[in-house]
Order: structure tokens, then sequence, then C-alpha cells
């Protein structure tokens, strides 16, 4: 990789690349849509349900590719990458360290409750577009109420999840004295 494509200046550090934050901003866009706006059923609601599962397969491919990928500008270590995701004891206890001492690593991409949160948002997802698949699109199916039942908790526990990670952001970005925000919006963080 050019590593010129990502020098915005010495005081910023690049962590979310574009198609990590097209997946991230296209499944908070179709959700919200779905949560609040389209009424389940609905063209609109299973085109926005289609492209979650688009989005959601890209983000998924993307984080296997990277994984395969090396860096050649240390400030570029793809946060993408699903092998990165580190959930050992050791990880979490450093994580609760460093917000404590309010120091944040700012080279660093999900933090190990970050990765926990992405899982199960991961698995929610999946299972809202699989129960979702089969109550449009096979017929014996529709109207099913345990699988209606079933979507519907999985949405109503996916927003309790976006509450969370929203929560956690903003609370993360105010104690670890970091970015979190700025990077998801432009793919960058001060250092």
């Amino acid at each position: 990789m050019n590593s010129a494509k990502f020098s915005y200046s010495h005081d910023s550090i690049y962590i979310w690349d574009r198609v990590v934050r097209l997946c991230h901003w296209g499944i908070v866009t179709a959700f919200t849509v779905n949560y609040f706006i389209a009424e389940p059923g609905r063209l609109v609601h299973e085109i926005m349900g289609y492209a979650a599962m688009g989005l959601l397969t890209l983000r998924i491919a993307w984080g296997i590719r990277r994984r395969n990928s090396k860096s050649e500008n240390s400030d570029t270590d793809f946060h993408a990458s699903f092998s990165t995701i580190s959930l050992s004891k050791h990880t979490f206890k450093t994580h609760i360290s460093h917000l404590k001492r309010k120091q944040l690593p700012a080279n660093h991409g999900h933090n190990p409750f970050g990765w926990l949160m992405f899982m199960v948002v991961i698995a929610l997802l999946f299972g809202l577009g699989i129960t979702g698949f089969m109550m449009e699109e096979i017929d014996a199916l529709f109207g099913n109420s345990l699988l209606e039942w079933t979507h519907s908790i999985m949405a109503d526990v996916l927003y309790g999840c976006v509450i969370v990670h929203i929560a956690a952001v903003f609370i993360v970005q105010y104690v670890g004295n970091i970015q979190l925000v700025r990077p998801m919006l432009t793919g960058w963080r001060k250092r």
C-alpha cells in the first residue's frame, strides 16, 4: 500500500477504512429504518433487511480478507481484521487499566468489550435476516407466530445493544481520553 494515502497528518492515525465505515453506517441506517419507520412485511422493510445482510456479509468478508493483509505502515494497522480480536483475560485487564489511567492507546480499533459487542450484533443481525427471510420467502412459514415473536425479540435485543453501544462509546471516549466517534466518521483519530 502507498503510505502517502494514509498520511493525513503526523498528529492523526488511520483507524477505520471506507469499507468498515460504509458497512457500519449502512447497517445503522437499515436497522433504524426497519425498527422505527418501515412497517414489518412491507417492501421497504424487506429491502432494508436484505441491504443489512449484504453489508454484514461484506463486513465479515472484509474482516477475513484483512486478516491476511500485511500493513506497510504501522499507523495503518488494519483494525477491520478479525485477527486483531483478542478476548483473553489479560486483554480485558489491560483495557481496564488503560481506562483507569485515562490513557487508551490511540492506535487501537476495538477494545475487547467492543469486539464482544461486535460479535453479539453480528449474531443478532444474522438471526434477524434469517428469520425475516423465512417469514417472507417460505410460504409455509408466513404468519408463523413463533418466528414473528423470535424476530421481534431479536430486534428488541439489538436495539438494547445499540443503546449500550452508543453509551459505551461516549463514556469510553470521555473516560479514556480518546476519540471514538471521529474515526467512524472520517477514518482518522488524533494521537
